[in-house]
Parts: structure tokens; C-alpha cells; sequence
């Protein structure tokens, strides 16, 4: 019996149907392992998404009257911009919008005191997907612990008491397949994209690569090759925001990712974002985030 090719075979696959796969741009921003006493935040929001794993019971985190405990059963999932509230010990101060204290885990003598002390060892792990699936809904994901993720878990705490700064190829496996497998678990609907004209995520795409560069409407709509007018229109009719508005808002949310998890100075992030100084900056960053750069960089540094 012979074989028929609708293409070459030599290309690697006989079959003649084109397949699509989503693309998405994995980056890992942070993934750490630190004991905490106090982990009391009134509200936070972050431009990225979250993974939370505690060793122990204590700590818990509260999203539309709903609460979530954090426990050795349980691996927390959060979505992007997903408003929340963290509480450990329960004491924050009227005058207060967060208390944190704690600090790394190096090695497991320091669990093993800081557990005694009544710490609560906590992991925790920063990452984006890249446009569009980093603009999914607000969310939080709870998923039950098996074994499969707990090794896992356990080699990323193995090695983070070893080494907080490098990672092995393996070890960055385990913690890229962790990541997969808990975004696996997010149910179907909730990955409609923001818009599912090719235009529209063509300019999105543009956008996340260039918030250095010249983003008005006219070299939007080049990019979308459509006239300007008319991309306003389509732009605000599939994102519920015009253009301008959109962009200003990933340049503050690229900044707040710099402000967590680089050690570049705020001039350095204002130019890297696409602000024209750091005056200009700040006053936008404040407009939008009710503090300005300086403040959420140390108010979150241990995040």
C-alpha cells in the first residue's frame, strides 16, 4: 500500500492541515521561599500573576467576601490586576495599609527556628504570559495538592535554601511545569481573550513590545493597517478603553513589575516605560496607583 503527501514529507510532517497553537511568552519573574509573622495587606493588586504554597496554616487571602486559606493542602493561583486582601496575624493598625515582617529561608535550620517561632514558611512565585493571556478576568484558583506537584514544590524548596539566585535546567523545568499544570486547571471560559480581531491583538502585541517607543493613535493604526479614525473606533469597541488610555496603563504596569522585581532607579524605569522623565513618571504612576514609584517600591520590597 502506498502513502500519499498532500506536502513534502521532508518538512518534518506528512500531514496537509496547518495547525495553530497559542502563543504565549512565559517569564518567570521571581521564585522565592520566605518565612513570615506578618503578612498583613489591606488590599493588593499586581500586574502579574501569583502562586502561593504555605508549608503551614495561618495565613489567608480575601477577594470578593470570599476568604482562602493558605495551607500544606492547597496551591493558590492569582490572576493578574485581581484585587485581594493578606492577612497572618490579624493585627494591622487603624493607620496602617500593610504590615509585613519576615524574611528568605536559606537553609533548613532556619525553617526548622523560624517554624518553632511560629512562622509560616511561604512560597511564593511571580510570573506573566505576555499579550493577550495576561489580561484574562480577575480571579483566584484554588487547586488541591497531589503528589506530582508537591515533588515539585519540594525541589523548588530544596533548592531555593541551596541557591536563591541560580537555576538548574531541571529545576527550572519542575517550576515551568508547575506553572503549566496550575494554568491547566483554570477553567475554559475564563481564557477569552480581550479582543478577537487580529487588528486589535496585532496592536496589543506592538504595544507590550515597544512602551519605549512612539505609541500614538497614528502609528497604532499603521500597525493595524487601518486608518486612524477607524482604529479608534475598533480599538474602543473591542477593549472598552481608547488606545491612549490602554497604553498608559501597560506602561504603569510594566513600571510596577520593574519596581518589584529589578534594581533599576526610577529614571532608569520612567525611560524604559516610555515616560518622558521621571516627573512625568511619577505623576502618572500617583495618578494611577495612589502612591508615588518610590513608595510602592518600599512598601512591597519584600514581595
Amino acid at each position: 500500500m502506498s502513502t500519499s503527501f498532500y506536502k513534502k514529507p521532508d518538512a518534518g510532517d506528512p500531514s496537509d492541515v496547518l495547525q495553530l497553537f497559542p502563543r504565549y511568552n512565559l517569564q518567570v519573574l521571581c521564585c522565592r521561599y520566605w518565612w513570615l509573622k506578618k503578612w498583613e495587606f489591606r488590599e493588593l493588586a499586581y500586574p502579574y500573576w501569583r502562586i502561593y504554597y504555605n508549608k503551614t496554616v495561618g495565613a489567608e487571602i480575601h477577594h470578593q467576601g470570599k476568604s482562602y486559606p493558605l495551607n500544606p493542602n492547597a496551591i493558590v493561583l492569582i490572576a493578574p490586576n485581581t484585587s485581594f486582601q493578606s492577612s497572618l496575624s490579624g493585627d494591622l493598625s487603624r493607620d496602617r495599609d500593610f504590615e509585613l515582617e519576615g524574611a528568605r529561608i536559606d537553609n533548613v535550620t532556619t525553617e526548622s527556628k523560624m517554624m518553632a517561632e511560629g512562622a509560616v514558611p511561604h512560597l511564593f512565585i511571580h510570573f506573566n504570559l505576555g499579550m493577550p493571556y495576561d489580561n484574562i478576568p480577575p480571579g483566584i484558583f484554588v487547586s488541591e495538592t497531589n503528589s506530582l506537584w508537591l515533588d515539585k514544590i519540594n525541589t523548588l524548596i530544596a533548592h531555593l535554601q541551596h541557591d536563591h539566585r541560580r537555576f538548574s535546567m531541571q529545576t527550572s523545568l519542575d517550576l515551568q511545569a508547575l506553572i503549566a499544570g496550575l494554568l491547566a486547571e483554570i477553567p475554559k471560559a475564563k481564557w477569552d481573550l480581550i479582543s478577537k480581531d487580529m487588528r486589535v491583538l496585532k496592536v496589543l502585541a506592538h504595544i507590550e513590545k515597544h512602551l519605549s517607543g512612539n505609541l500614538n493613535n497614528l502609528e497604532l493604526a499603521l500597525v493595524a493597517g487601518m486608518a486612524t479614525n477607524a482604529f479608534t473606533r475598533l480599538f474602543g469597541g473591542e477593549t472598552g478603553i481608547s488606545p491612549q488610555r490602554y497604553v498608559k496603563k501597560k506602561r504603569i504596569e510594566e513600571a510596577c513589575i520593574l519596581l518589584h522585581h529589578s534594581n533599576l532607579s526610577i529614571d532608569q524605569i520612567a525611560a524604559r516605560c516610555g515616560f518622558a522623565d521621571r516627573f512625568h513618571f511619577s505623576r502618572i504612576f500617583r495618578q494611577l496607583t495612589g502612591i508615588p514609584p518610590a513608595g510602592y517600591r518600599k512598601g512591597f520590597q519584600l514581595s
